[in-house]
This record gives structure tokens, sequence and C-alpha cells, in this order.
């Protein structure tokens, strides 16, 4: 676990938080971790944030095994959210979101889309409390490395919500990410996926930065501990949502899988075994040498408390340049640019025109056919 990891906010005192978990972390029965008949709804959204193939998936399946949790995995109605900026007569956004990636029939939601939303607050609350309320389950959100870079909005929107951010060292995420292409993934074939994965990175520390500065409920943890010492991480996750540990928190298996995507990059996820062991090592040489001059850069700028990664050779490692920097910061935003404006496209163009466009250009990859998600490795 971080130290200094998570934040439970000012309005909390520490009196009645000891109270309360030295009552619900009482191991001795499962029968006080049932939501009490007629619970309400947490007030806020959780979210579960890391980078693509930060492995926050498994902490999803993990935790999505407590009764009194159901979160839905990467429903990403976020990336068309100017969808809802349309006059309430054009506001197809379930249409959208169905194209978008199949949202809707893979959580199996259709019969719980509010009508008339006409804001994503309202549509995003709706859609998840009736997930969640499907299962009996109280805390509700979403898990998904697309809010990597949007924590502080998200806080703003819903000044309730916790989050839980999952990091893994980069250059474990980056090798993640050459095994997913190797493995066939488009999605991590495209050109910018490590620079994407790269500067975002800190561009994610800087969101949790600020969110804890606002004192917003925020729990850290690290890929490494959570698959080294499973048990103590979802302690301390639980012990986050002031809800009870249960053993079988520790361990897949019976852990509902159904709503993640399908690829051969999910392939341990689906497994029951949690896997520690390093992967095969597939990262070209000069990425990971450029991974290495980040860390040992952003290490230096956060006293060495941030990231949570080892450099071996430290002093062999080169810093980037200022001229590399200000190149790489230049190229992130060109490839985010592109990613806000395919989104747009998505929530403005006319379906049928999208819909045409991508049956007869079955060489471009959309959204729908990414089968991205952060699974195991």
């Amino acid at each position: 676990m971080l130290q200094g990891a998570s934040s439970r906010g000012k309005a909390n005192s520490e009196p009645r938080l000891a109270d309360r978990r030295a009552r619900l972390m009482n191991p001795t029965t499962h029968e006080s971790s049932k939501p009490a008949a007629g619970a309400s709804m947490a007030p806020g959204p959780l979210f579960i944030v890391a980078m693509w193939r930060g492995g926050s998936s498994l902490l999803y399946a993990l935790l999505n095994k407590h009764p009194q949790v159901a979160l839905t995995f990467e429903s990403d109605l976020w990336q068309l959210r100017s969808v809802f900026r349309k006059p309430a007569g054009f506001c197809d956004w379930a249409a959208r979101w169905e194209f978008w990636d199949g949202a809707i029939t893979r959580l199996g939601i259709a019969n719980d889309l509010p009508p008339g939303a006409k804001d994503y607050a309202t549509a995003f609350s709706a859609v998840q409390k009736a997930f969640a309320a499907r299962k009996g389950a109280v805390i509700w959100g979403d898990k998904s490395p697309s809010y990597y870079d949007s924590l502080p909005v998200l806080a703003r929107l819903f000044p309730q919500a916790r989050f839980i951010v999952q990091w893994r060292d980069p250059a474990a995420t980056a090798n993640a990410i050459a095994r997913a292409a190797q493995s066939g993934n488009p999605y991590f074939q495209q050109r910018g996926v490590y620079l994407r994965g790269l500067i975002g990175y800190e561009v994610l520390k800087r969101g949790v930065d600020s969110l804890l500065s606002r004192g917003q409920p925020v729990c850290q943890v690290t890929y490494e501990e959570l698959t080294s010492d499973t048990a103590k991480v979802m302690r301390e996750v639980c012990r986050f949502l002031e809800i009870p540990y249960r053993d079988e928190l520790s361990d897949l298996r019976g852990a509902d899988r159904s709503t993640i995507f399908k690829g051969a990059h999910h392939a341990l996820i689906r497994g029951d075994e949690i896997v520690s062991t390093p992967r095969t090592l597939v990262l070209d040489q000069a990425i990971r040498q450029k991974i290495d001059g980040y860390v040992k850069l952003w290490k230096r700028r956060y006293n060495g408390e941030w990231p949570p990664s080892v450099l071996t050779d430290a002093d062999d490692v080169a810093l980037p340049r200022l001229l590399q920097r200000v190149g790489d910061q230049v190229a992130y935003r060109a490839v985010r640019a592109f990613d806000k404006f395919r989104q747009v496209c998505f929530a403005y163009a006319p379906l049928a025109l999208l819909q045409s466009y991508r049956s007869r250009r079955r060489d471009v990859r959309f959204p729908a056919d990414k089968q991205t998600g952060d699974a195991q490795d």
C-alpha cells in the first residue's frame, strides 16, 4: 500500500471512523456484510481508475465479489458526455452509447436506462444505481482507465464520489501493452499508445493530488502489492469503503467476469489464479530506456515518493532532455486531441453514417472492437 494512500475527507472524524471500522471489520461472521433490508445507496459513485493495462480489472473482479458492491466494467459513457450538449429532442445518448462499445448489451442494462435524462451525471447515476440494485448492493460506480485525466472534473460533478486509484510500475504496464499488441489486439497496436500511457501516468498523479488537496476520499493501491499480498490490499480497500472484509475477496474463484471484454490479453483475469510472477519481457529496449528516464525524473520531482517503481541501475539511467520532454508533451496532446475529436464525432455524426463507415472500413477499429480493458495481464 502506498504511504499516505487514502484520504477519507475532512468531514469524517477519527473516533467515529475507528468505531465504525472496529464494528464492520469483525471477522467472526459474514452475516453483517449483507445489506440491510431497504438499505439506501451510497451517496456518491465509486470510481476505480488506473492506466490502460494497469491491472485494475483484477481489483474490480475481486471487489465485485462483495455483496455490497456492484460496479460496472468500463461502461465509458463518460467518453460520450458531449452528446448531452445536444437539444433534448436530439439527445440519443443511449443509442450512441450502445454503438460506441456495446455497453448496454454487455452490461445487461437495457431496462435500466432513465427516460428523458438531460445530462451525463443524471444518466450515469440512474444506470449505475439500477445496476447495483439488481444485486442488492449499495456501493455503485464504474471501473475504467478512461477517467485517468478527468478526476477533478468527476469530483465536481459528483461531490460525494470516492476514488480507488491503482498504480503499476510504468515499465510493467508498457510491457503489458506490448504483450496485448503482440496477441493481436488492434487497440494496442495504434500509434501513440505507449506515449498516452507514459505521459498520462503523471496526468493521473496530478489528478490524484488535486483530489487529496480538496479532501476527496481517495485510496491508492499498487498492482504489485495486490498480486503479492492480496488479502492485505483488499482489507485496506474494505476499510476505505467502510464495509466488512470477506476472505473470498482475496481469491478469484467465483468472481463474475461476464462483463469483461473478450480477448487473449484478458486470459489471466478469466482464470482463478492471481499471478504475481514477472511476465515475459517483450518491450522494446528503447521504450524501456525512455520509461526509466521518466521514472527517474518523477522520483526527483516527487522526492522519491512516487512512482512506486524501482530503478535497479538508477545511476546509469539518463534523464529525458528538455527538448524530448517538450516533444513528448506536444505529441501526447495531439494524441489526446484526436481521441476527443473521435468522441465528438461519435456524439454528433449521423448514426447511419457511422454505421456505414464502420461496415465499409473493417480495417478501422472502433471502441466497440477495441476490447481494451486493463486486465490482470
